[in-house]
């Protein structure tokens, strides 16, 4: 199983990994990333969560030998998703081969929700305002909201889908359930985000989580109640994750390549 991306699309191609594993499969990890882009913090799996992936699923980078047979594997064995963000059963019945893809549909790992909760269990937070904030989203309710930006700014196929239109959609479903709830902003650009929502009171942006603590932010939205995300696997985990899954609005359309996607998203999120 290739791993490559960010923490979000590393956490879909390991659920996918663990999902064939269970069905008796002898499954291992290849990391290999997108060389061209650099915005990504490397292999995550093993850092921010208590327990250790690789001991789950083996890594193969760990020596030449099996670095030169994943590598003799991706050339003669792969097996791309080819239609993307799309559930294919067929992959389900892999029985040998290099699967290469994002797999970003619970439709891959459902039948194992439990054991994908406990693997994804987050190490404990560090610094002060993590801790405080923490603490604050446990004794009350709250809505996490995601701005994707960095790498999403003027991209061909996912820029400009959750533009301000939607984020107003959204809170207007949400309102209409909870119309005092606070929002708790998360994003890689607060400046635009306090822009954005700017005039609305009883907000509060998450902006101290940086680089390799990003991680930090995703454990976070697990705390909330309520959940806007952006077409973005990071605050689609934020969501998943969460042990409230009282409400989450996610965009219909995630990416200008595709039509709108039904089977990205659980059938209990509500599409705007």
């Amino acid at each position: 199983m290739r791993i490559s991306g960010g923490l979000g699309n590393q956490m879909f191609q390991y659920a996918f990994a663990r999902a064939l594993q269970t069905r008796g499969n002898r499954v291992y990890m290849h990391w290999h990333p997108h060389h061209s882009k650099s915005e990504h913090n490397g292999f995550e799996l093993d850092r921010v969560f208590q327990t250790q992936l690789s001991d789950r699923i083996p890594i193969v980078s760990q020596s030449p030998l099996t670095r030169g047979q994943a590598w003799w594997q991706r050339k003669t064995a792969r097996k791309r998703e080819v239609h993307e963000l799309n559930f294919q059963a067929h992959f389900l019945e892999t029985q040998a081969g290099y699967l290469d893809g994002y797999w970003q549909t619970e439709q891959y790992f459902e039948s194992i929700r439990d054991k994908i909760c406990a693997d994804f269990e987050f190490k404990p937070l560090m610094g002060s305002k993590n801790l405080e904030l923490q603490q604050q989203l446990t004794q009350s309710e709250t809505c996490s909201i995601h701005i994707r930006r960095g790498d999403y700014v003027g991209h061909p196929e996912l820029g400009g889908i959750c533009d301000k239109a939607y984020y107003n959609s959204a809170l207007k479903e949400l309102y209409a359930r909870d119309p005092h709830c606070p929002l708790i902003i998360f994003s890689d650009d607060i400046e635009f985000s306090k822009d954005l929502f700017q005039g609305l009171t009883r907000v509060q942006f998450c902006d101290w989580n940086r680089g390799s603590d990003s991680w930090m932010d995703m454990a976070l939205m697990c705390s909330c109640t309520y959940h806007i995300i952006a077409n973005s696997s990071f605050s689609w985990w934020g969501a998943w994750l969460a042990k409230s899954g009282r409400l989450t609005l996610a965009p219909k359309v995630w990416s200008s390549k595709f039509k709108p996607q039904t089977e990205l998203c659980p059938n209990n999120w509500i599409l705007v």
